[in-house]
């Protein structure tokens, strides 16, 4: 987190709560939910977010960094935490001395781990359905699950897999590979192996109203209120709010160049008129960056839009001559609502020519992060 107080992302942990609820509707009150916290929370703040997600009872928290499980223990949250394939067997063993449950995502980090620990750990288990990043391929699955059972000083307590697709129309390859995941822990079970969690049901699968015989979800772009769809959305993601509130900066400086002046850092020079030129403490090390060509980039002003005119390492210049009895100490919005207006996430990543979640990547932890 940063504590500039110039620059402010306020969170809304009651949306949060509310998605929680309605994602838990959607699956049924049988399902076990793992939350996913990976990446600062997809941006938002991982310390905030996990008190609320521990409040309400999720299962387990889920994170591919040690340092997050870390500093979330020191913080009072004991809510399980499994550790997303990341590490070394040296880490991956430092991690189950310090009480958290790491993934095996192939036989030869398995066959490492075994040989280096020097008791008995838990870990999850990691298949590739499809997604190809990591696990073990489902046609080599049932071999690789045998394997490490064998090995004497590993303890599985569960086996998952990720079944995310870009589209709604998608959906009929997902509930394939659920079916066939579905398969392959029966097979499993049949064969006498107990698994006491397994998960394949991910957000855009909960949305899409899919349904497999897997004991637990593991949830993430939903619970923030992000679509992890790339287009069309499913109609229950209407009941989502995003957890962003707002996210804005502060004016420290205002330049009023008289007519005929040079604006050089928006390519101005002799102008043709006056203009009145605000900056923001902000840039590409705040994680700004300009909008895509043939794209305008807006803040909130005093409910107004102002165009932004250039985006520099560290300042924002934008386009004040519109804006009556503005002064230094005004704050401006690049996220949420001011006075009549409002500007999303969504615009924000159209502007920039990305995603929802990779414009929250690229302004992670670089605010002061408060709640309502």
């Amino acid at each position: 987190m940063n504590d500039r107080p110039e620059n402010l992302m306020v969170l809304d942990l009651d949306a949060l709560t509310s998605n929680l609820n309605y994602i838990k509707h959607l699956a049924g009150p049988e399902k076990q939910l793992i939350a996913s916290i990976k990446a600062n929370a997809y941006g938002h703040d991982i310390r905030l977010v996990a008190s609320v997600l521990q409040e309400m009872q999720v299962d387990m928290l889920a994170t591919g960094s040690i340092e997050d499980a870390r500093t979330l223990r020191k913080d009072g949250v004991d809510t399980p935490l499994l550790l997303f394939a990341y590490a070394t067997p040296e880490n991956t063993i430092a991690a189950a001395k310090e009480g958290f449950i790491s993934t095996i995502p192939n036989l030869a980090s398995a066959i490492s781990l075994n040989a280096m620990t020097p008791v008995q750990i838990p870990v999850y288990l990691k298949i590739d359905c499809g997604l190809g990043r990591l696990g073990a391929p489902l046609s080599q699955a049932k071999e690789f699950v045998t394997r490490i059972f064998q090995l004497e000083k590993l303890k599985v307590e569960g086996i998952y897999t990720h079944v995310p697709f870009p589209e709604v129309t998608s959906s009929a390859w997902a509930q394939e590979k659920l079916d066939q995941f579905d398969a392959f822990i029966r097979t499993l079970e049949s064969d006498g192996y107990s698994i006491p969690v397994t998960q394949a049901m991910a957000s855009c699968c909960v949305l899409a109203g899919l349904r497999d015989e897997s004991g637990a979800i593991c949830i993430g772009h939903a619970l923030y209120g992000l679509s992890p769809f790339s287009s069309k959305q499913a109609p229950t993601f209407r009941h989502l709010r995003p957890v962003i509130h707002s996210v804005s900066s502060t004016l420290i400086h205002i330049g009023h160049h008289q007519k005929g002046s040079d604006i050089a850092t928006s390519g101005l020079y002799g102008t043709a008129s006056a203009h009145v030129v605000g900056v923001l403490p902000l840039g590409a090390a705040m994680g700004m960056r300009p909008p895509a060509e043939n794209k305008e980039m807006f803040v909130l002003v005093k409910g107004k839009k102002c165009r932004v005119i250039a985006v520099s390492l560290e300042h924002i210049s934008i386009d004040l001559d519109d804006i009556d009895n503005v002064a230094i100490g005004d704050r401006a919005t690049i996220i949420g609502q001011d006075g009549d207006d409002s500007l999303s996430v969504d615009e924000l990543a159209h502007v920039w020519q990305v995603t929802p979640l990779q414009a929250l990547m690229s302004i992670s932890g670089k605010f002061s992060v408060r709640s309502m």
